[in-house]
């Protein structure tokens, strides 16, 4: 029998006690696949997965003469899969190594560039990994036939075959054929977290992603082994599940589904948390699931209102296309009114953007509505995506900077640093400006959805009709202006992070032992470093609140309002007399109504049971876990005095 190995390293993630790895799915299906083929069955032995980043000397003393060895590539592990497969090599010279997954390369590159590689699987992998077993067995193989593969012609001749769609939805899961039973038997205190894929592929093509082409065919996996699949995942307690679907709620049967998850969840108690990629095409169908799972407290962050960026050029560059601001708003409403949390995304560095018109954008999102959180995302080049293309390159003057990958809130691997490429740079915006988003990105982020500046943002914009890009701009501009100051410290900081990636320098992720064992990327590393000196904080940047034009009482009031609604660690079941209807106020305007700001003396009360003891659980569960409600104290109310 020849033996199989297959590896798939996800980051352990972990932090004051806590520690979890995904389960290696993408992995787990090539083999239950395989084994359907009886000819495979009765010559090879399917041995292990190494599924962490466990030491590369280990994962090869663990191995038996191995005469196969996959690896699943993504950016967070490639590296990884590189230093493994080559010492494998060097002591089982006759082991065939096979890589796949979205990290690899469109051509026979990595063949030439990495010797020891022997086969590459392009885009789906199922039919292609089996047909290159059974090949493989036969006395003089040809792999001409298989599709999606590049292999060797000779020491210095390598081929690609035509790439084909993997059409066929009858494969077998993972998860119901027992392949990932022995990974719980074998770490009974890791949290293993799961994929749940209900369909395949993407009808966009959307230039810097590489999960589809035009008029791509999604494909949808049986709904009886999806129920199936979350009925297993219930039964082994697994937590969190990413759904692995790129448009989730465009099918019917999605709210099947959701019911299904709905009733396993309130017979068991799992998953807790689920979260997933909605279609966009369909806003009455995803406003339903969205509900649904809120009510039930499955959803991890919200529903999903993306724009990826505001500018007309920039949506046209990138071939996306964005609903309109008018209908944003209009859905934001429904789900306020629904209890539904939702969070948009935006890209920086996409081609056609300026520093003025993604500040802008945010600025566009906010006066929206969307309080609760934007997230934003660096420009990678995926080499799949059309954006890793040459001529889309030079067309739009991409200038990329090769960084190492870091994950925050994991344990880092010492032996083996991940790499990525970042878009530092276009025609339109140079890598000083990218900087500048990012520093933008950063202090709007943790300063407004974190809570520490938002509701006196709020105030200036419907008060005084300061936009708030140029509000969180001029909070910039003060720190800088005063390098004595918190603000300073902080942005001295961020700038320092982005200017090393900038220039391709070492670059580590942030830790403080104040805020527990655990790495941080930049934006928390704003809110964690200025929300543990707050009151100094506040001091700081009232003299600039009095300059953009709120009177002195009106600013030590707003400061103080600010802070009792925010989360802090040992403060709870207090009380805060104020000569405005402040709460009155800001609850009206995040409710999409508008009640005055008018004198009246009230007094706020906070009565908040789940407030953090100390700072390393805040960080970790309000910072790391739950952006949900960070801002606002649950048990916060006013009453006239």
């Amino acid at each position: 029998m020849k033996n199989i190995y297959m590896v798939q390293a996800s980051n352990t993630y972990s932090g004051n006690g806590f520690k979890a790895a995904y389960l290696p799915y993408a992995a787990g299906l090539l083999i239950a696949y395989a084994f359907t083929d009886k000819k495979i069955k009765d010559n090879y032995e399917f041995k292990r997965f190494v599924f962490t980043r466990e030491s590369t000397a280990d994962a090869v003393r663990s191995m038996e003469n191995p005469a196969v060895v996959g690896f699943s590539n993504y950016i967070w592990n490639t590296q990884y899969n590189l230093v493994l497969a080559e010492k494998i090599k060097a002591k089982f010279p006759e082991c065939i190594i096979v890589f796949g997954g979205h990290n690899i390369p469109p051509d026979s590159s990595f063949l030439k560039k990495y010797p020891f590689i022997d086969f590459l699987i392009h885009a789906e992998g199922e039919e292609s990994f089996r047909s290159l077993l059974l090949e493989a067995l036969e006395n003089k193989p040809d792999y001409s036939e298989i599709s999606n593969l590049s292999y060797r012609i000779s020491d210095s001749e390598c081929a690609t075959t035509p790439s084909k769609i993997f059409d066929r939805t009858d494969c077998p899961s993972p998860y119901l054929t027992g392949l990932f039973d022995k990974i719980f038997e074998e770490n009974p205190d890791m949290q293993l977290d799961a994929i749940l894929e209900t369909s395949r592929g993407c009808p966009n093509s959307c230039a810097y992603c590489d999960w589809g082409c035009n008029g791509q065919r999604i494909k949808l996996f049986p709904i009886e082994r999806v129920l199936a699949e979350i009925d297993w995942l219930a039964a082994h307690k697994v937590k969190f599940i990413w759904g692995a679907d790129a448009n989730f709620g465009a099918y019917k049967r999605d709210l099947e589904i959701v019911d299904h998850f709905i009733k396993v969840r309130e017979k068991t108690g799992y998953p807790e948390r689920i979260r997933t990629n909605y279609a966009m095409n369909n806003p009455d169908r995803v406003f339903e699931i969205s509900r649904k799972l809120e009510k039930f407290g499955l959803s991890k962050e919200g529903a999903t209102l993306s724009f990826q960026s505001l500018d007309p050029t920039v949506l046209e560059n990138i071939g996306r296309k964005n609903m309109s601001m008018d209908k944003f708003s209009s859905l934001l409403s429904m789900y306020k009114k629904a209890g539904v949390t939702t969070y948009s995304e935006l890209i920086v560095g996409l081609p056609g953007e300026t520093y003025e018109s993604f500040c802008k954008g945010i600025g566009m999102l906010l006066a929206a509505g969307q309080h609760r959180l934007i997230t934003v995302y660096n420009c990678e080049i995926l080499p799949n995506s059309p954006m890793a293309a040459p001529e889309y390159i030079k067309k739009h003057g991409i200038k990329t900077a090769d960084i190492v990958y870091l994950t925050a809130h994991s344990e880092t691997d010492k032996e083996i640093q991940e790499r990525t490429r970042y878009v530092i740079g276009t025609n339109t915006m140079p890598t000083e400006d990218w900087i500048a988003c990012n520093i933008f990105t950063c202090f709007e982020e943790s300063y407004h959805h974190y809570g520490i500046l938002k509701f006196i943002a709020i105030y200036l914009y419907h008060e005084l009709g300061i936009p708030y890009e140029k509000f969180y701009n001029s909070i910039i501009d003060f720190a800088k202006s005063n390098k004595d100051s918190i603000g300073y410290s902080v942005y001295e900081k961020l700038y320092n992070f982005f200017k090393s990636v900038s220039l391709e320098k070492p670059i580590k992720l942030y830790a403080n032992e104040i805020y527990g064992n655990i790495t941080w990327i930049p934006k928390n590393v704003a809110h964690l470093d200025t929300i543990y000196r707050l009151d100094d904080y506040y001091k700081e940047i009232k003299p600039l609140l009095i300059s953009l034009g709120v009177s002195e009482d009106d600013a030590e009031e707003l400061i103080k309002y600010q802070k009792t609604a925010l989360k802090l660690p040992n403060r709870n079941n207090f009380t805060e007399d104020f000569k405005k209807n402040w709460h009155e106020y800001f609850s009206s305007i995040l409710a999409d109504s508008y009640i005055p700001l008018i004198n009246k003396n009230n007094r706020v009360s906070v009565n908040n049971n789940s407030i953090p003891t100390d700072w390393k659980t805040y960080a970790q569960e309000s910072t790391w876990f739950g952006k949900n409600g960070v801002t606002f104290n649950p048990g916060i109310s006013a009453e006239d005095i």
